[in-house]
């Protein structure tokens, strides 16, 4: 591995562990209901329904870093 993969990795790396801590975090903020409603969603969540959901950014950086590696193989092998 050059130093660039390497670099690539730990950035992966470091964004799926922030994910995941944000995504328990968030998760654990939230009280369970008990019943078949749910909570109210919050009013900064509603404001940004898509910026504030750990699962749609989760899901936006894994797609960017997918289209950068494809790009770079395409650059450097092609």
């Amino acid at each position: 591995m050059n130093l660039f993969e390497m670099t690539l990795a730990f950035l992966i790396v470091g964004i799926l562990a922030f994910s995941l801590i944000y995504t328990l975090i968030i998760g654990r903020q939230h009280k369970v209901v008990e019943g078949e409603f749910d909570t109210k969603i919050a009013n900064h969540v509603q404001k940004n329904v898509y910026g504030k959901n750990p699962i749609f950014l989760a899901y936006g950086i894994f797609f960017a870093l997918l289209l950068f590696i494809i790009f770079y193989i395409a650059i450097t092998f092609y």
